[in-house]
């Protein structure tokens, strides 16, 4: 009899043991927004997906985000940053069953509200800094800190210390690359100015390239580098032997004058915009801005010029980024005199992220 009342309370309390694993298991499965094997993404993209530049490292990442998790990608290819092409793509996307689109370019922003705002249900992610529908949510990496170390590369090996910038839009995002470069190029050689044209266009490949040719031939600069889709700024700077930085460009077929890249790394930010959108966790106002701790912006260094020593600089000041001494903090004025930042102070995230319409003191912008 001792021995059935033991048994009999073993099976009670396996029992309810069970019974709370399923209860603990329902939890789990109703927090999810969806089974991970009913979601299809979509995305967006300004030029192809093979463009050797920014959509194709933000279809990469995406491609291989989705086929890790086992989910299936939509794509909507060379889409202008318009209402009137976005809206039919975003259209296309939703009948195709999309629950998750991102929105991969910068201007694919408020003018795009007309159409979010008819999917309710439909969770948008954007780069653009644009984000007030409560179904969409900003993403983008602290490329700046990649930025001011490649700024650094470039104060280091310029001679004549006038280096060449080509920029695409004129935005927030952009301002704080220049401005990080600057300073970065600075902390090294305060003698650099950064002298910048403006494209006023993501993919202009020609224009890209002239703008570059007059930075060398009329400006002065041995260096080049840019923010652009397309990476004919770097064949300016070979045709002229200078060097030069690239721009989500992993290219292995220039000279040794092609130092580095600025890279995304877009993979680890998608699969973990992805993680959290099937944990539910998501919520207005929310953004990701992932640097050089997450991982997701990267240096790569291709030539056998650089000596080592600048290496070794370089890769002293990441390891202060990746604790967390980052680069718009200090003593910091514009190029118009204007004080910016004091000592013992940091620009706050939401000021760089959204509201940097100014330059540093050694940045020139011809209008």
């Amino acid at each position: 009899m001792k021995k059935l009342k033991e048994n009999l309370w073993t099976i009670i309390f396996s029992t309810l043991l069970l019974i709370l694993l399923a209860i603990v298991v329902g939890l789990i499965n109703y927090a999810r927004p969806q089974d991970v094997k009913k979601i299809v993404v979509g995305a967006l993209f300004i030029d192809g997906v093979d463009d050797r530049g920014w959509s194709e490292s933000h279809y990469n990442g995406l491609k291989n985000a989705c086929d890790n998790l086992g989910i299936a990608l939509e794509v909507e290819e060379n889409i202008s940053e318009t209402l009137e092409d976005a809206e039919p793509a975003i259209d296309r996307l939703v009948g195709k069953g999309c629950s998750v689109i991102f929105l991969t370019s910068d201007e694919y922003d408020e003018k795009l509200y007309p159409v979010i705002q008819n999917y309710p249900d439909i969770e948008f992610y954007t780069v653009s800094t644009d984000s007030s529908p409560e179904n969409v949510t900003t993403y983008f990496g602290r490329i700046y800190q990649i930025r001011f170390l490649t700024g650094m590369l470039a104060g280091r090996m310029t001679k004549s210390n006038i280096i060449g910038y080509v920029a695409g839009q004129k935005s927030c995002q952009v301002n704080r690359g220049i401005n990080a470069f600057a300073l970065g190029a600075r902390s090294v050689n305060p003698d650099v100015v950064v002298k910048v044209r403006f494209i006023n266009s993501w993919t202009d490949a020609e224009k890209e390239k002239e703008l570059a040719t007059k930075l060398i031939e009329e400006d002065g600069a041995d260096l080049i580098t840019y923010h652009a889709s397309i990476h004919t700024a770097v064949d300016a700077a070979e045709e002229h032997s200078v060097y030069s930085i690239g721009y989500n460009n992993n290219g292995t077929d220039y000279s040794e004058k092609y130092l580095a890249s600025v890279n995304f790394n877009w993979g680890k930010m998608y699969k973990t915009i992805l993680d959290d959108f099937f944990n539910g966790d998501m919520y207005p106002g929310k953004y990701y801005w992932h640097g050089v701790v997450f991982g997701t912006v990267e240096m790569k260094t291709y030539s056998k010029v650089i000596p080592e020593e600048v290496i070794k600089e370089i890769d002293d000041r990441k390891e202060k980024l990746i604790n967390v001494q980052d680069v718009f903090y200090g003593d910091l004025y514009s190029n118009d005199g204007t004080k910016k930042c004091s000592k013992g102070q940091r620009i706050s995230d939401d000021a760089l992220f959204r509201k940097m319409d100014w330059f540093v003191e050694g940045v020139e912008v011809y209008e």
